[in-house]
C-alpha cells in the first residue's frame, strides 16, 4: 500500500471484499442447498412415520374390536352356563323334594300354611295355637338357625337345594329384618298420608312403637352405646325417606342399658348370688319365685337375668370383633363365676333341634351325579373374568365395555 497511489489501493481493497464475499455467497447457497436435502429427507421420514402411525391405529381398533367380540362371546357363554346351572339346581331342588322325609313333610305343611294364611311364612304362635301349628313353628325356627350355620360355612345342618326350595317359597330368614322392612314401609305410607313422623300411640300403636325404638336406638348409638340392630345400613333407609330423628342433645344417662351393664354393680350382686345358692341359674328361681315358691333374700337379685342377658349379647360382638361393652377380663371374671355364654352362629352346635340332630342308622348313598355334574358347571372357574387391557393410542380414545321373633328393631 504504501508503494501504490492512493487510488489503486482503494480498489485492491474493495476488489478483495467484493471476492470474499463472492465466496462465502458461493459457500452460503451450497450450504442452503444441503439444508434443503435434509428438510426432504426429513420430511421423507414424517411421511413413513404418519404412515407406520397410520397402520398402527388400524391395528389398535382391530384389536379393539376383536376383543370386543372375544368379551361378547365370552358374556354370552357365561349367561349360558348359568342358566344351564340353574336348571340343574332346579331339576335336583324337585327332585329333592319328590323325597319322603320328615324335612319334606314339613315343607308341604309349610307351603300350605302359606297358601291358607295370605301368604305367611312367618307361623307365629300364641298360647291358643294347636300342637302341628307349634311344631311347624319350631321347625321354621330351625331352619332359620341351620341357615346361619350355613352362611358361616357350616354346610351339614341344611341342603343347599332345600335353600333354594324356601327362597322360591319367599321364606324369611331373618325375622327382624323383615319386621323392620314392613316397619319402614307402613312409616313411609303414613307420612306420605299424613306429611309427620310422630304417631300417637292411640293411633298406631305399633307403628309408634317402632318410631320410638328407631329413636332411642339412634340416640344411644350417637353416644358411643353399642347398638347391633340399628345398622348404618338401616339408618341409611330411614334417612331416605325423610325421617326425623328428634332425640334429644342432653340425655339422661340412667338408660335401661346403662342400669343394665353396672359392671361393678351387677358382678358384686351375681357374687352373692353365687355364695347364697352355691349357682348363677337365676332364671331358674326366678321362675320358682314367680310361681310363689319362695321369695329372693335381696330384691336385686330380680335384676339379675336382665344383667346376665345383656352380658351374653355383649359376648358374641366381643368375639365377633364387633364394639361391645365387655372385655376379656369381664369375660373372665363371668366365666370364673359360672356363666355360661352363647356361641357365635359360625361355631358348630351338638344339637340343631331339627333332623339334622336325629340319630340315624349310618347308609351308604350313591354319588349324586347332578350334583358332580353342576360343581363341574362352575361358571366362575371354567370362565375367568376377562380384563382386557388398555391400548394406547394417540388419537383413538378406547371404547368402555360395557332369631327368633323378637321385638328388635
Amino acid at each position: 500500500n504504501t508503494q501504490l497511489p492512493k487510488r489503486e489501493s482503494t480498489d485492491i481493497q474493495l476488489l478483495t471484499r467484493y471476492l470474499l464475499t463472492l465466496h462465502l455467497g458461493l459457500f452460503t447457497m451450497s450450504s442452503i442447498q444441503e439444508i434443503k436435502a435434509l428438510v426432504t429427507s426429513s420430511e421423507h421420514e414424517v411421511h413413513i412415520a404418519k404412515d407406520a402411525l397410520k397402520a398402527t391405529e388400524r391395528g389398535i381398533e382391530e384389536a379393539y374390536e376383536r376383543n370386543r367380540i372375544a368379551k361378547a362371546t365370552h358374556d354370552g357363554l357365561v349367561v349360558k352356563l348359568a342358566n344351564l346351572k340353574a336348571q340343574f339346581r332346579e331339576q335336583i331342588m324337585e327332585d329333592g323334594l319328590k323325597e319322603s322325609n320328615r324335612w319334606n313333610e314339613m315343607y308341604y305343611k309349610l307351603l300350605q300354611w302359606k297358601e291358607n294364611h295370605d301368604g305367611d311364612v312367618l307361623v307365629g304362635v300364641d298360647k291358643d295355637s294347636d300342637e302341628e301349628t307349634k311344631k311347624l313353628s319350631r321347625w321354621v325356627i330351625n331352619q332359620r338357625s341351620a341357615y346361619k350355620y350355613f352362611m358361616n360355612g357350616d354346610t351339614k345342618h341344611i341342603k343347599d337345594h332345600r335353600i333354594d326350595a324356601l327362597n322360591k317359597m319367599g321364606f324369611v330368614w331373618c325375622v327382624a329384618d323383615h319386621v323392620f322392612q314392613a316397619n319402614v314401609e307402613e312409616l313411609k305410607q303414613y307420612h306420605a298420608e299424613n306429611e309427620k313422623f310422630d304417631i300417637p300411640v292411640k293411633e298406631n300403636k305399633k307403628l309408634a312403637a317402632f318410631v320410638s325404638r328407631v329413636r332411642t336406638a339412634y340416640a344411644n348409638k350417637q353416644e358411643g352405646r353399642a347398638q347391633h340392630d340399628l345398622t348404618d345400613e338401616k339408618i341409611e333407609q330411614l334417612d331416605a325417606i325423610g325421617f326425623k330423628w328428634g332425640f334429644k342433645k342432653s340425655r339422661k344417662k340412667t338408660s335401661s342399658t346403662s342400669t343394665a351393664f353396672d359392671y361393678d354393680t351387677q358382678i358384686a350382686l351375681l357374687q352373692e348370688f353365687k355364695n347364697e345358692y352355691g349357682h348363677t341359674k337365676v332364671n331358674k328361681l326366678i321362675k320358682e319365685w314367680q310361681k310363689g315358691e319362695g321369695e329372693p333374700s335381696k330384691k336385686e337379685y330380680r335384676r339379675l337375668p336382665v344383667f346376665l342377658t345383656f352380658a351374653r349379647k355383649e359376648y358374641i360382638s366381643y368375639v365377633e370383633g364387633q364394639p361391645s361393652l365387655i372385655d376379656a377380663e369381664k369375660v373372665k371374671a363371668l366365666t370364673d363365676l359360672g356363666v355360661e355364654w352363647k356361641q357365635p352362629p359360625n361355631v358348630p352346635r351338638k344339637n340343631t333341634g331339627g333332623e339334622a340332630s336325629r340319630k340315624k342308622k349310618p347308609r351308604i348313598e350313591a354319588p349324586s351325579h347332578e350334583q358332580d355334574f353342576v360343581a363341574e358347571l362352575d361358571v366362575e372357574a371354567e370362565l375367568p373374568p376377562m380384563n382386557i387391557p388398555a391400548l394406547p393410542s394417540p388419537n383413538i380414545i378406547a371404547p368402555k365395555f360395557d332369631d327368633g321373633q323378637s321385638t328388635m328393631i
